[in-house]
């Protein structure tokens, strides 16, 4: 086919012949008298024909066939000297040098003497003439010529010459071949193979099956039972079953074939050894059945390899990704009720799981050593105060452990990764690429200087000239339209080779620059972030006082006071936070404060820089501070003594006093009388219907007629009411949280104005407020605070995310719009708790935590009361106590032993 591109239907013929010779329809002799006429000029063909022959007629064959390839060699030999003495002579006026017949040969009836020297030359090619009329002479190797499109003659062996020259690809001057019916452009075919793994493309390898295939034909060929003659030594045979057997496939794969018709040819091979006869010396099919038996095997083996590859295949694996279980991967699905938990780490497949092994049989016994009944899964495991689950294999110790200079230091590495990776990626196709651009320019200089037609040398390079590497540097560098260029290089190398590389080369002068120019910045950012990255200690304290307050925390502290209490050994404790955690008590023995209840208590004073919280808060708050300085001036401010704002314009916190003694009035927990009024502060002694209380001048509503009842003022009696410098009030949650953060918030500036020097404490508010109104970043945050002091540098970087919990929880106290009402019942002053407690609860269902201050001893106590539970008004633990010694009580006593 190879040597006969250029006139098909000389190869047709051929075809034509055997087709006719295997359908008995033409003898041995017929076809050896015909094939001998057509590979006339060609002595090889005609000497390795007989390898397509039977045994039975190779001697007949090799005898005829030796015969007409001498007389094609002797028939070559007189053409070239012929041809050499064409050369010396003078040329004629005719076209240029003309093979002529063999000396001593007949002229044919149509050819005719030329007018030039008498040569007897062909005649142009006639109509329907003959196959033998048409074929066209053989020309010297050596005898140079003149294709179309060429400006000068150049010889075979000239060619051949050029071709080897080439080392990293292979070069062929053969007719390109036209383009196919709906062929792919470039375009089109990046967009349909995506990018290739190697260039050229590897051959397809053989899979696991087709390989098991093989091996079972050729020991199906090897019994004794079905081709004794296989064993016998004094025996030669030339074609073995196997030879065979691969000819099939290979008519089969080169579509001469269909599959019908390549079973019909195995199954006689198989069971007899030979080629199947037809037509009149047709046999029937007998044998062994055990061979029958296995020849069946054999013919069912090669159904499935067929279809193992091709449209059918792709079509079988597409059904999995369609089903249940498609692009997902196993473990995202609920396994709860589709599986079972073999181990704790491993899950059996579910019964409708497709389950396949690539490349082997599920007949075979490599399947049962494999594991198809369950899949490994790593356990998950609940997060502490949330649903996620968490798998140990998202873990990330490294990433965990890694601040802020380290980040820094690792983004700076990774950059510098990518840039010396992009060079080394390109350097590297540089210099594969570069041989083959010399090599392809070297040729094209060559084929213009020869005068040669452009595309007529066609280069094509050797298998595995590069690889993934390669192939990604140069897609690359072409961006969206990488994947293009790539087949524009598998189909021309010879012009894509010279511009890729050039582009590679302006790229690779193009990244270098921009490496020098980034050494300088990776440079600097490595000498400012080295200090930085050693502190570790700061991340790890930072990342526990932020533990300390988060909201979690905070309620666990409250709700669990009584646990927390009996058993210090619960508190999470850790050297960071030693110095702002509460203390937890069962009771308070003083009772005055009137707390029998599990609580915690947190240290305050006015000598903590409250003015400092006031404007870090403010700062928080930005465009809504006129929220946080009416939550301030209404509760904060007043609850701990202060100022009701540290503005540089105060506003004065005098209310003018509208109502005098003996008034009835209208106020927010209820109508009562006005008694008297106290000057510091300003405040209304009411008497209500359930007791007499203190009243703020903006808990009064309005005046009441003189007709409407009220109570009576007679009877008013102070000891009714708590102490001033006591004050209780019940409130909701994000009430206990916005003063639990706000003292955390004071105790750590506290903390940190006592560490470091006014001036310094100072810098650091400054730069804590320009954080927190985003004008510098962490980063930049972190290394001012580092500038001005080496000592606790994690107490401060951490008051910035301490301020935003305060803010958030207050801002959730605005929302709720009943911390006044709460506080105005607080300021009732009110001995009977339970009054004021149910005051409390009828403002607001969720006040179920306990604020008590005592100015005094510098405290806030809070605790946690559910609606559900009573509130103790006397120390039970003490009276049982005495109860214990009194032995007053007997079964007080053995219970209070035994416990």
């Amino acid at each position: 086919k190879k040597r006969f591109h250029a006139h098909p239907e000389i190869y047709r013929k051929f075809l034509e012949i055997l087709h006719t010779y295997q359908k008995e329809q033409r003898g041995i002799k017929e076809v050896l008298d015909e094939v001998s006429v057509l590979f006339a000029d060609h002595a090889d063909l005609l000497k390795e024909f007989t390898y397509f022959l039977p045994d039975a007629v190779q001697s007949q064959a090799k005898a005829q066939l030796d015969i007409a390839a001498a007389k094609a060699e002797e028939r070559a030999k007189q053409r070239v000297a012929q041809a050499k003495a064409i050369g010396k002579g003078a040329p004629g006026p005719g076209p240029g040098p003309m093979i002529a017949s063999p000396p001593g040969a007949a002229p044919p009836a149509n050819f005719a003497p030329s007018p030039a020297g008498g040569m007897i030359l062909p005649p142009p090619p006639v109509a329907n003439a003959g196959s033998a009329q048409k074929r066209m002479p053989s020309v010297p190797s050596n005898i140079p010529r003149t294709p179309f499109g060429a400006t000068k003659a150049r010889s075979e062996d000239r060619e051949n010459e050029i071709a080897a020259t080439a080392q990293h690809g292979k070069v062929s001057f053969d007719p390109v071949r036209p383009p196919r019916r709906n062929e792919l452009n470039t375009a089109q075919a990046s967009q349909t193979f995506g990018r290739p793994k190697v260039v050229p493309a590897e051959p397809l390898q053989p899979m696991t099956t087709e390989i098991a295939f093989f091996k079972h034909v050729k020991a199906h060929f090897n019994r004794k039972d079905l081709f004794p003659d296989l064993y016998n030594p004094t025996i030669k045979r030339r074609h073995t079953p196997y030879e065979e057997f691969i000819k099939c496939i290979h008519l089969f794969g080169a579509g001469m074939l269909n599959k019908d018709e390549l079973i019909q040819l195995l199954r006689g091979l198989f069971i007899q050894g030979n080629a199947p006869k037809s037509g009149a010396n047709a046999t029937n099919i007998t044998g062994n059945s055990m061979i029958i038996q296995a020849s069946n095997v054999l013919l069912s083996e090669l159904e499935k390899v067929l279809i193992g590859r091709g449209p059918f295949t792709t079509q079988e694996k597409t059904k999995k990704f369609r089903a249940k279980y498609g692009n997902c991967p196993l473990r995202e699905y609920d396994l709860t009720e589709l599986s079972k938990n073999i181990t704790p780490s491993y899950w059996s497949y579910p019964s409708d799981y497709p389950i396949d092994v690539p490349g082997v049989d599920s007949d075979n016994s490599v399947v049962k050593l494999l594991n198809s009944k369950c899949f490994s899964m790593a356990k998950d495991w609940p997060e502490k105060g949330k649903n996620k689950l968490k798998s140990p294999e998202s873990y990330d110790g490294v990433k965990v452990r890694r601040n802020i200079y380290e980040e820094v230091l690792c983004r700076v590495e990774d950059e510098m990764y990518e840039v010396e990776m992009a060079i080394e990626r390109n350097e590297s196709a540089l210099r594969k690429l570069e041989p083959i651009a010399e090599e392809a320019t070297r040729l094209r200089e060559l084929e213009e200087k020869d005068g040669q037609p452009i595309g007529r040398l066609q280069y094509k390079l050797n298998l595995r000239s590069l690889n993934t590497i390669h192939i990604g540097s140069i897609a690359r560098i072409y961006g969206d339209s990488g994947d293009e260029v790539i087949q524009h290089l598998l189909r021309n190398p010879l012009v894509v080779v010279p511009i890729v590389c050039k582009r590679l080369q302006e790229k690779d002068a193009e990244w270098r620059k921009v490496k020098t120019e980034l050494a300088k910045e990776w440079k600097l950012a490595l000498s400012e972030n080295a200090k930085g990255s050693t502190d570790v200690k700061c991340l790890l304290y930072k990342r526990e006082i932020e533990k300390s307050f988060a909201t979690e925390r905070l309620i666990e502290d409250c709700q669990e006071a009584k646990s927390f209490a009996k058993y210090p050994s619960k508190i999470q404790r850790h050297p960071a936070t030693n110095m702002i955690l509460p203390d937890f008590h069962l009771s308070n023995p003083d009772q005055k404060l009137a707390l029998y209840q599990p609580h915690l208590s947190v240290l305050v004073s006015r000598m903590m820089p409250h003015m400092d919280a006031y404007n870090l808060l403010a700062a928080q708050f930005g465009g809504d501070r006129s929220k946080f300085t009416k939550l301030w001036s209404g509760f904060i401010g007043p609850w701990f003594g202060l100022p009701s704002s540290y503005d540089s314009i105060v506003v004065s916190s005098t209310t003018a006093m509208k109502f005098s003694p003996g008034q009835k009035v209208r106020t927010t927990v209820g109508d009562g009388q006005i008694i008297s009024i106290a000057a510091d502060p300003q405040r209304y002694k009411v008497k209500f219907s359930f007791g007499v209380g203190y009243v703020h001048p903006d808990a009064i509503a309005h005046l009441l007629p003189s007709s409407s009842s009220a109570a009576d003022v007679a009877g008013a009696d102070d000891s009714q009411l708590m102490q001033d410098d006591i004050q209780i009030l019940f409130g909701t949650e994000n009430i206990y949280l916005s003063i639990r953060l706000y003292m955390l918030l004071v105790t750590m500036l506290y903390q940190a104005k006592d560490a470091i020097a006014v001036s310094g404490y100072t810098s650091c508010k400054a730069a804590i407020v320009d954080f927190i109104k985003s004008k510098t970043d962490l980063k930049e945050f972190e290394s001012t605070i580092r500038g001005i002091t080496d000592k606790n540098v994690f107490n401060i970087v951490a008051i910035p995310s301490l301020v935003q919990s305060c803010g958030d929880a207050m801002a959730k106290v605005v929302e709720e719009d009943v911390i006044d009402n709460l506080y105005h019942c607080s300021q009732l002053k009110l001995k009977d708790l339970n009054q004021l407690r149910s005051l409390s609860i009828d403002v607001a269902e969720e006040a179920v935590y306990r604020l008590q201050i005592s100015s005094s001893a510098n405290q806030v106590f809070f605790s946690y009361i559910p609606a559900d539970v009573e509130l103790q008004l006397s120390n039970t633990l003490a009276s049982e106590k005495r109860n214990l010694e009194s032995g007053e009580n007997d079964d007080d006593t053995k219970r209070l032993k035994t416990e």
